[in-house]
């Protein structure tokens, strides 16, 4: 067996071990979202229905604020001490407070107690995670061969729609084998019990995943930076504006067409939850299974292309996504659901090397935490909650999609500026 192929066998133990605990990490994570309708019920029970889901939604925004904290906590690690330890360390955090959200009294037990210790635990959450994607971007891309570094990239993509796939799923098979008293009383706690899978998968990698050996070498010459967030914004503030400006988009496409959508749907199309989730699902397992040949083709033809027709896609999909999913006929609602998913993942294959590519080894995970999670946390977070106080104030039902295109107009031109980075060298 030649060296190649026996520094391959390693890197594809660490790849598919480490995205098999992406998916777990992000099924925790995601399930906030899927069930946040019956949250405000049973969390905020002495408010509106409207005053409820916005309240809701508001904790989901509020943890997404921890989002940077814990990215650059755990950033400063990954560039400091590894990889491997930042992303065990994520996965680790993740498992706690999602098993003690099934456990959680509600309002009606222990009062407000009960909505205090909702919002710690989803904050919990949200710290963990906000590390996982600058380590798992940082590490797969760095494990990767030169041409074929937007593949690897995207693993980390599929990982987490996997994830939020899976989330989808058992939160629609649980919603539709059960009635809706069972749900409401006990069966939304059957998805966060198994989030308890998230710390079995922590151990696992303790046994599995490698270090990159871009990093390993930059450490044993002693260049590894001893203040990685502080260079960042430093030396590479540019950089981190770019990343941070595309991502806006991205964010706020993903949590309106796959998250928000669910709320939408029930409570302005006439959709049943079980239904508006197994749709959901569906597409969503397609945009997953596009990521890696969304990838490839940023692969062969560069990054810049790709994220130029994302964006310009989005514009588009902004002035109908609302408007169709308020309407009764549902093919409509899957094709431009399904439309806005495509836009999206061909700007994520392109977009998720892309963030790799901008900056240099020694700061790497704190510099896509700078942009990136910051960008995420700030614009996806908030998102629900936007598109939600948006209808409320105008009594439009097109609002979030006309925020969506204005979103995705500022990440337009900044893609529009970037130069071309898929044939540079990792540094």
């Amino acid at each position: 067996m030649s060296d190649t192929q026996q520094n391959a066998l390693p890197n594809k133990k660490t790849i598919i071990a480490s995205t098999l605990a992406i998916i777990l990490e992000w099924y925790d994570f995601s399930l906030f979202g899927f069930y946040a309708i019956i949250l405000s019920k049973l969390f905020f029970p002495f408010a509106s229905e409207t005053t409820a889901i916005l309240s809701t939604f508001m904790i989901f925004a509020l943890s997404f604020l921890f989002r940077p904290l814990g990215s650059l906590i755990i950033g400063s690690i990954g560039d400091r001490f590894g990889r491997k330890n930042a992303f065990i360390l994520t996965v680790v955090l993740m498992t706690f407070p999602t098993v003690l959200i099934g456990l959680l009294p509600t309002y009606e037990t222990i009062g407000i107690a009960a909505t205090v210790l909702l919002i710690i635990l989803r904050i919990g959450q949200a710290l963990s995670v906000g590390g996982e994607r600058s380590a798992t971007l940082s590490l797969f891309t760095e494990l990767a061969p030169p041409n074929l570094r937007g593949v690897y990239g995207s693993m980390s993509l599929f990982g987490t729609t996997t994830g939020i796939l899976l989330a989808s799923a058992i939160c629609g098979l649980v919603s539709s084998s059960m009635s809706e008293p069972d749900l409401i009383s006990w069966g939304w706690r059957i998805p966060f019990l198994l989030g308890a899978l998230t710390g079995i998968a922590a151990l696992f990698l303790r046994k599995i995943i490698e270090e990159s050996e871009i990093f390993r070498n930059l450490v044993e010459s002693g260049k590894a930076s001893k203040s990685p967030v502080k260079e960042s914004l430093i030396k590479h503030w540019r950089s981190v504006l770019v990343v941070l400006s595309a991502t806006i988009m991205f964010a706020v496409s993903f949590y309106l067409i796959f998250v928000y959508i669910i709320t939408f749907g029930i409570r302005y199309g006439d959709m049943p939850l079980s239904q508006i989730l197994n749709i959901n699902t569906i597409i969503l397992g397609i945009v997953t299974l596009l990521f890696p040949a969304s990838a490839y083709l940023s692969d062969r033809v560069g990054r810049k292309p790709s994220l130029i027709v994302g964006c310009s896609g989005m514009i588009l999909i902004g002035f109908f996504l609302f408007t169709t999913f308020s309407g009764d006929d549902l093919i409509h609602k899957i094709i431009v659901q399904l439309g806005g998913g495509l836009f999206m993942v061909l700007f994520a294959g392109a977009f998720a090397p892309f963030m790799v590519e901008s900056f240099p080894t020694r700061v790497r995970m704190s510099g896509i935490s700078l942009g990136n999670v910051i960008g995420f946390s700030v614009f996806g977070g908030s998102a629900p909650l936007v598109a939600s106080y948006l209808i409320s104030s105008t009594g439009s039902i097109n609002a979030p999609g006309i925020y969506l295109s204005i979103c995705s107009i500022i990440s337009l031109i900044a893609v529009l500026t970037i130069k071309e980075t898929y044939k540079n060298k990792l540094g």
